[in-house]
């Protein structure tokens, strides 16, 4: 598709995101949801290995 020919649905993406709603803002869009878990999921495992990792050199494991 190029450019010129493209419809314009700025008014519909504009209903769309500015519909009243319960969800959070940022979860709303169709793929939203994968990318602010996935990004949870390696922020947790991040913080999770950090801890397991003090821990053992508190304990004076290798």
């Amino acid at each position: 598709m190029s450019l010129v020919n493209r419809p314009n649905r700025i008014i519909e993406q504009q209903r769309f995101w500015q519909a009243p709603s319960n969800q959070l803002l940022y979860i709303r869009g169709p793929r939203d949801k994968l990318f602010v878990y996935t990004t949870f999921l390696l922020i947790g495992t991040g913080l999770a290995g950090s801890l397991w990792g003090a821990v053992k050199m508190a304990r004076g494991q290798k």
